[in-house]
């Protein structure tokens, strides 16, 4: 059986929630092997596996030659189902963690939208069609708009999670008339806000989101609070993602960040690494890849392991270390750093006002030391290695600890470009950047401490993405800027 987070059964859970949502119920055709490839950015292979699966469990039947004809829902209720009851809880924080990075994407897609796209898309809204399939639509079609497909995998992730939940709750709270009515409304709003998006400032924008989001989750939360109390908390089930799918080796990344910390004498030549425990804690990996980051540093002659004492750092790193590494894919890990960049760039402000209030003092007085460090670049590094710990262990929503999670093992695929860095190295915009989250720090301003990180995002996604243009890396000029 395939894993969970690979390819097909991404796009097997995918388009069975979509089955589920009654997407196919009236006729509308389901997608061929070559759309759902391009749709997920995958090979053939992986999407006839999908669909294979999908026959196999009996909810279509594949024709060679004609369309795929639906069969049947995966559930008859999936709100009864054991498999909806075991993820209540997490759904309802996934209504949270939802309603808090939604709108900051919506607004940053919404103000890239061209014109004359953005006409036709609003002439097939009001073409009419399955309301909640229209909402469906409209969501991940603006999501295309970032050209990062690492959003767009997260989205798939939370889209399979969730199943049809939300829609099958609206259907049920207020019957099927108004639940198509209601999710109209909330597509013709949204409709509205690309009419008019050369008018509202980004602010305005954003506040109309925020409502529009809000009005959207509010009777999907009453409902999951109200069952939530049913629910065994034992067999719940939590929310997991894997943004870059069949193709992450997360010990090549690590190796590559704990090199230019070698080379940058945070662990210099001579002594010993951190535990394994420790190292599992700082990167947010499992013990088996600590263990393989160690054996790949092993080999590359960096290190040294003696067996009942520890790691030893034998050597340095130098630049050619990342072309030792075979299975090592650099276009499709510099843009995936990129990625990571635009999304903590677009989502860094709702993110941390909702963190901090539960960040300790303590961890605000080691990000002031951080913003404090004479060689710009060893600082810039502390600073961020610290904002994003602060949203991973006291953000109060477990979708987005998980999120900022696999967002910064992404961040260590640009470890890559920090090769041959000391930490001396002046970082643009760095001095302004840092006496704010200084001064954010010793007053607990978190609106400016916020603000701050997402200049420091923003800063470090142009500088990276001129950098990438230069070198040659395939499909970072797709990524949009600000």
């Amino acid at each position: 059986m395939s894993n969970y987070h690979s390819q097909e059964q991404t796009i097997y859970r995918n388009l069975s929630g979509k089955i589920q949502m009654g997407f196919y119920d009236n006729g509308e055709r389901f997608p061929s092997v070559k759309e759902i490839a391009d749709r997920f950015h995958v090979s053939y292979c992986p999407a006839q596996r999908a669909l294979k699966l999908l026959e196999k469990d009996g909810q279509i039947k594949l024709y060679r030659g004609s369309a795929t004809a639906v069969l049947k829902k995966p559930y008859e209720n999936y709100l009864e189902s054991n498999v909806f009851k075991r993820r209540i809880k997490s759904v309802l924080d996934l209504c949270h963690s939802l309603e808090l990075i939604s709108p900051a994407l919506c607004t940053y897609n919404i103000q890239h939208f061209k014109k004359a796209s953005s006409s036709l898309w609003l002439k097939k809204i009001a073409q009419g069609q399955h309301a909640g399939r229209g909402l469906y639509q409209q969501f991940e079609r603006s999501l295309h708009l970032l050209g990062n497909q690492t959003v767009l995998s997260l989205y798939y992730d939370i889209s399979s999670f969730s199943g049809s939940a939300f829609l099958d709750i609206l259907y049920l709270k207020y019957g099927k008339e108004k639940a198509d009515s209601f999710l109209q409304h909330i597509a013709s709003e949204y409709a509205d806000c690309i009419r008019n998006q050369h008018q509202d400032t980004s602010f305005v924008l954003q506040e109309k989101l925020e409502k529009l989001c809000g009005t959207f989750f509010d009777a999907i939360k009453d409902y999951l609070r109200n069952t939530e109390c049913d629910a065994d908390s034992k067999a719940q089930e939590f929310f997991s993602c894997e943004p870059r799918k069949g193709r992450t080796r997360y010990c090549d990344v690590v190796a590559i960040d704990m090199i230019c910390r070698i080379n940058q004498d945070v662990y210099p030549v001579g002594t010993r690494l951190p535990n394994s425990h420790t190292l599992a804690d700082i990167y947010h990996i499992s013990g088996i890849t600590v263990r393989r980051t160690i054996a790949l540093l092993n080999k590359l002659g960096v290190t040294e392991t003696v067996n009942g004492v520890g790691t030893f750092v034998i050597s340095r790193g130098g630049p050619d270390i990342p072309y030792k590494l075979k299975d090592l894919t650099l276009d499709d890990n510099m843009r995936n750093f990129l990625e990571a960049l635009q999304i903590l760039a677009i989502i860094s402000v709702p993110v941390m006002l909702v963190s901090l209030p539960h960040v300790p003092r303590k961890m605000l007085k080691e990000l002031f030391a951080a913003a404090s460090i004479p060689d710009e670049k060893k600082s810039l590094v502390h600073a961020v290695s610290i904002g994003l710990q602060s949203v991973i262990r006291y953000c109060p929503f477990a979708a987005v600890q998980e999120i900022y999670k696999k967002l910064t093992l992404l961040l260590l695929k640009g470890s890559i470009l920090r090769l041959e860095e000391t930490g001396a190295e002046p970082v643009t915009g760095w001095t302004k950047i840092s006496a704010s989250i200084r001064k954010s720090c010793a007053h607990s301003d978190y609106e400016q401490l916020a603000r701050a990180f997402q200049s420091l995002f923003q800063n470090n996604f142009a500088s990276s993405k001129q950098l990438l243009l230069e070198i040659g890396v395939e499909g970072v000029e797709k990524i949009t800027g600000f």
